[in-house]
C-alpha cells in the first residue's frame, strides 16, 4: 500500500504537459493501409496500448491511468529495462503520457507526441532509421500502425480490455517480422 501512495504522489512528475481536451482521437483511424517504401529502412518498433485507465466518467476523453494501469506501466518499465530505447512516440492523451512515464525517466527519453492518423510516412521512417522506437497509442490506433509498418491488412481493433500486448515490429529493408508478446 505504501509503494502505491508513493507512486500516487509521484505521479504527476512522471505525467508531461500539454494536455488538451479535443475530439477523441481513439475513434479516427484510416481506413486503408498507407504504404511508404521501406526498402532503404531498418528499425525495431514496439507498439503497447495505454494501460488501464479510470472508466467511471464516460463522457471524459481523457481519463488518467487506475490503480491497475500504474501497476502495469510499472511492470512495462521492468520488461523495457534491458531493452535499448532511441525514441517514444505518445498520443496526445494522458493515458498514454502516463504509461511510459516511467519507461521515459529510465531511459532518459523525452516522448514525442505523434498524432496516430498521420504518423506513418517517409519522414517518420527517416526519422526512426536505425533506431529502437517506443509507441504508445490505443485498441484501435496501435494495430492499425503495426499494419502500416508491414504494408498489409494483418492486425484488427485490439479488445478494449487488452493492455497486455506488446507488438514487436523489426524491419530490414522489405524484410518485415511482427512479433506479439503477452506481458502480463
Amino acid at each position: 500500500m505504501k509503494h502505491i501512495i508513493i507512486l500516487l504522489t509521484l505521479l504527476p512528475f512522471f505525467t508531461f504537459c500539454g494536455q488538451q481536451k479535443e475530439k477523441d482521437e481513439e475513434s479516427k483511424t484510416a481506413e486503408t493501409v498507407k504504404e511508404a517504401p521501406t526498402a532503404h529502412y531498418s528499425a525495431t518498433y514496439y507498439l503497447i496500448r495505454h494501460a488501464e485507465k479510470v472508466r467511471t466518467d464516460p463522457k471524459d476523453q481523457d481519463p488518467t491511468l487506475n490503480i491497475d494501469g500504474l501497476m502495469r506501466a510499472k511492470r512495462w518499465a521492468t520488461y523495457f529495462e534491458p531493452i535499448k530505447i532511441d525514441e517514444i512516440y505518445i498520443t496526445k492523451y494522458i493515458r498514454t503520457k502516463q504509461t511510459i512515464s516511467f519507461i521515459a525517466q529510465q531511459k532518459q527519453v523525452s516522448p514525442k507526441r505523434y498524432d496516430p492518423n498521420t504518423i506513418y510516412s517517409e519522414e517518420f521512417l527517416k526519422e526512426t532509421n536505425g533506431k529502437t522506437v517506443l509507441i504508445a497509442g490505443h485498441s484501435n490506433t496501435t494495430p492499425h500502425l503495426v499494419n502500416q509498418l508491414i504494408g498489409e491488412e494483418k492486425y484488427k481493433d485490439m479488445d478494449d480490455s487488452d493492455n497486455a500486448t506488446l507488438f514487436k515490429v523489426t524491419i530490414n529493408g522489405n524484410d518485415k517480422k511482427v512479433e506479439t508478446i503477452t506481458v502480463k
